[in-house]
């Protein structure tokens, strides 16, 4: 009885411990494919200005993918709304406020695709 007892401790310990073990690497292979499509794909470097008229924003590297400027303009009755720029991969994207509307803030948004 004893020995029985020993053998089953014995195995429960071995499979948990090869459990163990795939769960671990299981986790590593996402983490590490993330950390590439981040680099891969992500525009880098990027900065976003409020002008009187709209937003404009800028990227250093685009690698891969695109950006947009984004303002939030404001009217004369005090209303906001969202003004959005052209895609692009190289130079300003701009963001115009429409009427006599300007903007109160401006920011970017980028994505992994052209």
């Amino acid at each position: 009885m004893f020995r029985t007892r020993l053998k089953r401790t014995a195995a429960a310990a071995a499979a948990g411990l090869m459990l163990a073990g795939m769960f671990s690497l299981g986790t590593a292979v996402p983490a590490a494919a993330e950390d590439d499509m981040t680099i891969m794909g992500w525009p880098t470097g990027c900065t976003a200005q409020v002008q009187d008229w709209g937003g404009v924003a800028s990227c250093s590297s685009h690698n891969g993918g695109s950006y947009q400027a984004v303002a939030t303009c404001k009217d004369s009755n005090g209303n906001t709304f969202i003004a959005n720029g052209a895609w692009r991969q190289t130079g300003w994207s701009r963001a115009f406020c429409p009427g006599s509307s300007h903007a109160v803030s401006a920011n970017i948004w980028t994505s992994p695709t052209p």
